[in-house]
């Protein structure tokens, strides 16, 4: 079967990039499969990041032709013409926000091929006007609907009640362990031997709750003085809020804030050091971030929002707080650190493993192939 992808792909750096070059990875062992990506992403006016881009990377083996600029309609028309070209029996693109929608929508009806959407949000974190029209013009010619969690499933049947909506799941990010550290020589690197460490790491934006995680983090510190709190991320916005809110509360130095994008092959470093994930969002549907830690053996505590709840296994994964409130938060941090970490561990480790790129490679084909 040939197999077309949609959307962002290498050099283009973030979470959406990585899965689908990890999932086309998997279907390339068996099927011939070519990424047709973007030319520009978004217009830097609009963009809240320092870089878009990123070529530390090693180069992925595939096929990746860039088609597309989305914001640019002039790009389309040429986009469907080079996708026709290759003559996929599928394309398959993932769909995370509405700025994408009208040239996903305006493709996807001219292909003649079977289309599959893989959703991470239909309830976007940010507040986009006609969001749901955007949201059905993009999505309303797609032959099958995949989301990645029982939460999102629902959002998406409020809006297709008629359509097929498969839940599938988020395999983990096993792309990043490289086995360079273990716990204690990641620590040393860090110069954080003797502390207990809470990571809070990705791309900074409010409705993350890095804010509640300060305020919890300052309350902890009263109970336990060997924290150290790690956040690893470029901030989407103003930086200095945070800079302030670590001076205000006086943790900023039992903090480290590495204020930037990391490469890849950085991310093990910071997932190593970390005795927990802090996850303290506002607002979720899923996190790929918490795929990254199971894959490295690290529980978390998150909020009690969207998604989240599905993919911790109370003080068996992690811990969730009862509200989302930087009191919750604190006591939860509390509570997952009387726990037994080495079993969480080897628990986070195991539930890695029962998710993986070639079964929701075989869960789509087999959908696919059910359909015909």
């Amino acid at each position: 079967m040939k197999i077309a992808f949609l959307g962002p792909a290498y050099p283009f750096r973030g979470g959406i990039a990585q899965f689908i070059e990890l999932l086309a990875k998997q279907f390339d062992k068996e099927h011939q499969v070519k990424i047709f990506t973007f030319h520009k992403q978004y217009p830097k006016l609009i963009f809240p990041g320092k870089e878009q881009q990123d070529r530390t990377g090693k180069t992925p083996n595939i096929e990746i032709e860039p088609v597309l600029t989305p914001y640019n309609p002039i790009t389309w028309p040429s986009a469907v013409k080079k996708i026709k070209k290759w003559q996929p029996d599928l394309l398959i693109f993932k769909y995370w926000i509405p700025f994408f929608a009208p040239a996903f929508g305006y493709i996807v009806r001219r292909l003649k091929c079977k289309t599959v959407c893989l959703i991470d949000n239909i309830e976007f974190h940010e507040k986009w006007l006609f969001a749901e029209k955007f949201t059905r013009y993009a999505l309303g010619n797609c032959d099958l609907l995949f989301t990645m969690s029982a939460a999102v499933w629902q959002d998406a049947k409020c809006i297709f009640p008629q359509k097929q909506i498969v839940e599938a799941f988020h395999p983990p990010y096993d792309c990043y362990n490289q086995q360079k550290y273990t716990k204690q020589t990641a620590k040393q690197k860090l110069e954080l031997t003797d502390k207990r460490v809470i990571l809070f790491f990705g791309y900074i934006k409010p409705y993350k709750g890095l804010d509640l995680l300060i305020a919890a983090f300052s309350k902890l510190k009263k109970q336990l003085p060997n924290l150290h709190l790690l956040i690893v991320g470029e901030v989407y916005g103003d930086d200095q809020v945070y800079f302030d809110m670590l001076r205000d509360f006086d943790v900023a130095a039992d903090t480290t804030f590495i204020n930037r994008f990391v490469s890849d092959v950085e991310v093990e470093l910071y997932f190593k050091a970390a005795d927990v994930l802090a996850l303290p969002y506002k607002q979720a549907t899923q996190s790929g971030v918490l795929h990254i830690a199971y894959d490295m053996g690290l529980g978390a505590v998150s909020t009690p929002q969207g998604g989240l709840p599905e993919l911790i296994e109370d003080g068996k994964t992690g811990l969730v707080a009862k509200e989302t409130t930087a009191q919750a938060i604190s006591t939860a941090l509390a509570s997952y650190l009387e726990l037994d970490l080495e079993k969480i561990s080897a628990n986070c480790i195991a539930k890695s493993k029962e998710s993986s790129w070639s079964k929701l490679a075989e869960l789509i084909i087999k959908k696919v192939q059910a359909e015909t």
